[in-house]
């Protein structure tokens, strides 16, 4: 798969999951599961493993709080408006 391929297939990804509604507390056990790795990180004797399992935590943490049922629905902040692009001809 190319560049331009890969690209488009994220963006398909990323309207896609921009546009369904979120699973019944998705972003709480998403949260849970990542504060739970992160506390494995600090048990785990292996340290290839301790940062794995921190990584694979942090993201799911900073995937917990993202997006519209996240850290803002929390807050009671409306939606925010996406960017407009700005195409600039020669």
């Amino acid at each position: 798969m190319n560049t331009p391929e890969l690209r488009e297939s994220v963006r398909d990804a990323i309207a896609y999951d921009e546009a369904r509604e979120s699973a019944p507390f998705e972003h709480e056990i998403t949260l849970l599961t990542g504060l739970g790795l992160i506390a494995c990180a600090f048990l785990t004797p292996s340290r290839t493993r301790a940062v794995m399992h921190a990584l694979v935590g942090g993201a799911l943490v900073v995937r917990a709080a993202s997006g519209r049922d996240g850290l803002r629905k929390w807050a009671r902040e409306p939606q925010a408006q996406p960017r407009s692009r700005i195409v600039v001809t020669p």
